[in-house]
């Protein structure tokens, strides 16, 4: 392999060339959700030629003031971020859809949210886990896959109470927004990667996820860090997207 091959993960053109758009679909596409605060959007997300169809909280914020949530906080700092599309996911399934894993591959998605890298994955034709802290982000992140036509199952996971099932790959898409998730994240990737398997990490390239390359260094995992491109980066990419991608 030469060295420009080794410097470059996947190979995505255009990592800027997506849309979300207004969906055409009707009610059908909530059909079997539960009502939230302040109700369900249809969203259409083109990438790569690719096109998804998502339903998605009309309204992330009023999950704020929503009384469980609130007793929620309280009881364990929780927060409802599985409602947003984060700014890493774009990138994320661009990057996704561009890799070479075999068709055989198990994935794991942590921090699901609303699935859009678990449906990347499941256009791929893998066989996909969709796993969050929150069971309406599990029970949302596979209605989206089924109305793409996928099936996939689901897991709720706290991160601090790793299980004992193994996959060949382990998604994780804005998950390292805060330095206490660090550890639990991975605490996750070496219990529930498979020996030889990989975990990809996207981040927005944000500095409070600059401490997440040292400390799994230091847990002996092997890090490669790329850009939204697929190619490798020499340092912490502050401000853009960066990939980070572990091994054992």
């Amino acid at each position: 392999m030469s060295p420009d091959e080794k410097s470059e993960l996947f190979r995505v053109e255009n990592p800027r060339d997506w849309a979300l758009e207004p969906s055409p679909h009707g009610p059908e596409a909530t059909l079997g959700l539960p009502d939230v605060p302040g109700g369900w959007h249809c969203r259409v997300f083109r990438s790569r030629a690719e096109e998804f169809r998502l339903t998605v909280p009309a309204e992330p914020d009023a999950f704020l003031d929503d009384p469980a949530v609130l007793e929620a906080n309280r009881a364990d700092d929780y927060m409802p971020y599985w409602g947003f599309l984060w700014p890493a996911a774009p990138p994320m399934v661009g990057a996704v859809l561009a890799a070479e894993w075999p068709a055989s591959a198990t994935v794991l998605e942590i921090g699901c949210g609303i699935g859009l890298v678990g449906l990347a994955a499941l256009r791929r034709g893998l066989r996909v886990t969709l796993s969050d802290y929150d069971q309406t982000s599990v029970d949302l992140a596979r209605h989206n896959a089924r109305q793409n036509g996928y099936e996939a199952d689901g897991l709720v996971l706290d991160w601090r109470r790793p299980t004992e099932q193994r996959f060949d790959v382990i998604l994780g898409s804005d998950v390292t927004y805060e330095v206490r998730n660090h550890g639990p994240i991975l605490d996750v990737i070496g219990t529930m990667l498979n020996p030889g398997g990989v975990a990809w990490i996207g981040d927005a390239g944000r500095q409070i996820s600059a401490g997440f390359l040292p400390m799994a260094q230091e847990r002996g995992f092997e890090v490669g860090l790329f850009d939204a491109s697929g190619r490798t980066l020499p340092r912490l990419n502050v401000g853009e997207f960066q990939l980070f991608v572990l091994r054992r």
